[in-house]
């Protein structure tokens, strides 16, 4: 770690940000590992300098390549989204530096303002926090909504070629998913082709191409009082259908006391989603979705097993990653009804 600090301290004194304009006596401080994160390396610090304006500081978030992951995603992509994103009402955090490649840190990363809030569990769930996650909760749906609502044309976003139509988004995320298993299964996969099949058989047309974050549920968003604060983590973008993002949120992992993500009952969270997007969710399509999402889930898995078997790191978390296939596979089989 002390190595990765004292490389970023030389990045950051070379003006690695348009942020910094000429700084001197520049520290880092309070710099840490962060827990959060498989598919990205995470790290806080404080940033100390001096400029022409005085004293300045910053409290900073290092995302970093790692040498194995969840899930292997274009840096490019994540960094575009977020500057596409900042100016709508969708709380991103700042860009402070990109680098995609290896000269500085030894992999590819980016520096970003920390947001304020926090997004631990054991505070969002608390017994006497009831009527502020409420209100969170409506603003969790009100910025997937909104999120949703964009006009994809007039972002400047980073996807450029293959841009689906509501006629295709359903097939461009199937066919990714299905090549991901292609290039990281360890061994053939019956089970999931046979699900790949049901997908193919069963694809809706989306009711519009939609911005879609591709990780939104608890823990990949801030909060503080009755509000959320950032939404982060969006190495998972694209652009597809809409149901797709919510056919991940209703996943049952996240749920609590069978509350999406532990705020409304499936109904509730469709009817404020309906009100807030003006998108209407098609339940036969929704339920696509869910089975889709497990099936996502599923190629992560595999990605993650192979990535420890691969020896690409030795952290824990990947070595237990293939425990999380056969519940994931129970799941895709009592929705399909096999």
């Amino acid at each position: 770690m002390a190595n990765i600090e004292q490389q970023l301290h030389d990045y950051l004194s070379a003006s690695g940000s348009e942020y910094l304009t000429d700084p001197s006596a520049l520290e880092i401080t309070a710099f840490a590992r962060m827990p959060e994160g498989w598919s990205r390396e995470c790290f806080m610090f404080t940033l100390e300098w001096k400029d022409a304006n005085g004293d300045q500081s910053r409290d900073l978030i290092l995302r970093k390549d790692p040498a194995g992951s969840l899930v292997y995603t274009d840096r490019l992509v994540e960094a575009g989204v977020i500057r596409a994103l900042a100016g709508t009402s969708i709380p991103v955090p700042k860009i402070w530096s990109l680098e995609t490649d290896n000269a500085a840190l030894g992999s590819p990363f980016m520096i970003m303002e920390k947001l304020s809030g926090t997004s631990s569990p054991a505070v969002l769930y608390a017994p006497d926090n009831a009527e502020n996650r409420m209100s969170i909760g409506r603003d969790f749906i009100r910025h997937l909504a909104t999120l949703h609502s964009l006009d994809v044309e007039a972002l400047e976003l980073p996807f450029f070629e293959d841009v689906p139509t509501v006629d295709s988004a359903g097939e461009a995320s199937l066919r990714h998913w299905e090549q991901t298993m292609a290039e990281q299964q360890l061994e053939p996969q019956p089970f999931l082709t046979q699900v790949t099949r049901w997908l193919r058989n069963h694809m809706p047309v989306a009711p519009r191409v939609s911005l879609l974050h591709g990780d939104y549920r608890t823990g990949n968003f801030l909060f503080a009082d009755d509000h959320v604060t950032g939404v982060v983590d969006w190495e998972l973008s694209r652009l597809g259908d809409p149901l797709e993002d919510l056919g991940w949120v209703f996943k049952n992992l996240w749920r609590l006391d069978d509350r999406i993500c532990g705020f409304f009952d499936r109904e509730e969270f469709i009817a404020l989603y309906e009100e807030y997007s003006g998108i209407a969710v098609d339940r036969d399509a929704l339920h696509f979705w869910e089975v889709f999402a497990e099936y996502k889930h599923s190629i992560i898995g595999l990605t993650g097993t192979r990535t420890a078997v691969d020896r690409k790191t030795d952290e824990l978390n990947f070595s237990i990653a293939h425990l999380y296939l056969p519940p994931l596979f129970q799941e895709q089989a009592v929705r399909i009804g096999i």
